[in-house]
């Protein structure tokens, strides 16, 4: 296997040589028809993106500078390497995450052209909006240049701040940004700024950095900030306000995402049952390692945290694994690590919640427990989960069934799909028919309350039941920001009394003779509503989405059985 860093050197040896909110009812029955294959049409898919190459300005250092001594060591010195010796350097794990390929997910250029063919007076505000995460160095290039970078740059540019943009959330991405603030209102949405004259902060509190500042000229600076949740809060947090057809914010705000408050508000943000962002999504290496393989006698040291940062994006990962995927996505990264970091992904969404299962009469009781440290689902609103359940007789024969799922659709009885394009399910705490489907979702509309996929035509939430983390042992111990209870608040859950903080409790109603029952909760981060919300003639960028995009099935969360 070619791993992520001996594909950078390859190219570092290369360059040396050259309104009122909708009713939520269940829909009618709709049968699912055959899908028949899309007829060419419209413009074509957007073209292969332009490769990774080396690339480093006098304000920033890109990835391919950290490749020299941050991939793993040979011989005898073995730094950065696991006990199977395996390569669990900085560079090689980052290479097969989402944030490394942020600014080259396909699923994000789809939605990033939608919003700007949704409001083209408002092109600046969304550039900027939509690459200050996405491509942050490249964004923090081209304004301490005097410009902007686009969308179209993204795409095709050739220029310094576009190779910068399309390394996504490169090294400097985290390791430059300025502590100052962060987490306060100033600087979410991507407002956390980046030191622009190639410094690096990092967590050892005694670094070794002469070979640093004599190979790359990128002095490192030690800085406990790098260890905290709020370097995540900038870009986890995305609050907005909806554009009107002039390009200016108009109506409430909108929190698209808040994973970062999530966190601030729950039982894990201080105490003594307080963990980071990091503590789960970066893995802590047992063993002393050395940090890096310059100079050669740079001491092992414990403390090590892998870059091989998972969060909820499996499919994505699965999909972008694919031959002609990887051949157009010209990453520095081969279809083996994102293939190892979808199966990884699924390992961490299958640490995420908890079924437990218990009579309750002539019911029976299932809770989800939410086992993380924000909403689940958290992060952006297209993710949802649900309860497949199934009662069964003795026979084995089907009594109820809900929750059923083919091509990725929620199915009720005789193959009628539940989840039609722009249908908003309710939120159920009790599921006595097959069109009674536990989902837990966020769901934007717009100003008329229909559902939509436009962030900047999102006026409110309609519906976010997706189940809450923990609370605070004690207001004592954490005192949470009202704020933050008000912006991550739920919202169409005001009557089921059995959704708390850190659960939620489903009632089944049993038919009489059940004598076993099936549990599964599932999950999506791309349903089949958002990729019917595209079409191949939407734009080149939506075209290429739907041609790499296979049907998603759903992952598996948790499962469990009840038998009488």
């Amino acid at each position: 296997m070619v791993g992520g860093g001996t594909r950078w050197a390859m190219i570092v040896a290369l360059a040396a040589c050259s309104a009122p909110a909708p009713a939520l009812v269940h829909p009618p029955p709709v049968a699912v028809a055959p899908v028949a294959p899309p007829v060419p049409s419209g413009p074509p898919l957007l073209a292969a993106l332009p490769a990774a190459r080396p690339v480093a300005t006098d304000r920033f250092p890109g990835v391919v500078t950290c490749i020299r001594c941050h991939t793993a060591g040979d011989g005898d010195h073995g730094a950065m390497r696991d006990a199977a010796g395996a390569d669990i350097s900085p560079v090689t794990d980052a290479a097969g995450t989402m944030m490394a390929l942020a600014a080259r997910d396909p699923y994000y250029l789809a939605a990033f052209r939608r919003e700007l063919a949704a409001v083209p007076a408002g092109a600046a505000a969304i550039d900027d909006l939509c690459t200050r995460c996405h491509a942050p160095v490249g964004n923090a290039e081209a304004r301490a240049a005097g410009g902007a970078i686009t969308l179209d740059d993204l795409v095709r540019g050739d220029g310094d701040a576009a190779a910068l943009g399309r390394e996504s959330v490169g090294c400097a991405g985290c390791h430059a940004m300025q502590p100052d603030g962060l987490g306060t209102d100033a600087k979410l949405v991507g407002r956390a700024a980046l030191r622009a004259d190639r410094v690096m902060y990092g967590a050892l509190p005694q670094p070794q950095g002469d070979a640093m500042i004599a190979m790359i000229k990128a002095p490192p600076v030690p800085s406990p900030h790098v260890t905290e949740s709020a370097l995540c809060a900038s870009c986890h947090t995305v609050i907005v306000r909806p554009l009107d057809a002039a390009g200016h914010e108009t109506g409430a705000e909108v929190v698209e995402q808040g994973t970062f408050l999530e966190w601030r508000s729950s039982a894990y943000a201080s105490g003594p049952t307080s963990k980071t962002c990091q503590d789960c999504h970066q893995a802590r290496v047992a063993a002393a390692t050395p940090f890096s393989t310059s100079p050669p006698t740079a001491p092992a040291r414990d403390g090590y945290r892998r870059h091989a940062i998972r969060g909820g994006n499996a499919y994505m990962l699965a999909s972008l694994a694919a031959p002609d995927a990887t051949s157009w996505l010209r990453a520095a990264v081969t279809p083996a690590q994102l293939t190892t970091a979808a199966a990884e992904t699924r390992a961490l969404l299958a640490t995420a919640a908890r079924l437990e299962v218990k009579p309750a009469g002539r019911d029976l009781a299932i809770t989800v427990v939410n086992l993380t440290g924000h909403k689940l689902p958290t992060g952006f609103p297209t993710r949802r989960m649900w309860l497949h359940v199934t009662a069964r007789d003795a026979a084995g024969q089907v009594l109820l069934e809900s929750g059923r799922h083919a091509a990725g659709a929620i199915l009720g009885a005789d193959d009628a799909r539940l989840d039609e394009p722009g249908v908003i399910l309710p939120h159920v705490d009790r599921i006595a028919a097959a069109t009674d489907v536990a989902l837990w979702e966020a769901v934007p509309v717009d100003a008329a309350g229909a559902r939509t996929h436009l962030l900047l035509g999102t006026a409110r939430l309609a519906k976010d039941d997706r189940i809450l983390p923990p609370a605070p042992l004690t207001i004592r111990s954490n005192p949470v920001d009202p704020r933050d209870l008000a912006r991550t608040r739920p919202v169409g859950t005001e009557h089921d009394k059995s959704f708390l903080p850190g659960r939620d409790t489903v009632t089944l109603a049993l038919p009489a003779t059940t004598a076993r029952v099936e549990i599964e909760l599932l999950y999506q981060a791309i349903p089949p509503e958002t990729l019917a919300s595209y079409a191949p003639t939407d734009s080149p960028e939506a075209a290429r989405f739907l041609a790499l995009s296979p049907p998603p099935t759903p992952e598996l969360l948790a499962s469990t059985s009840w038998s009488r």
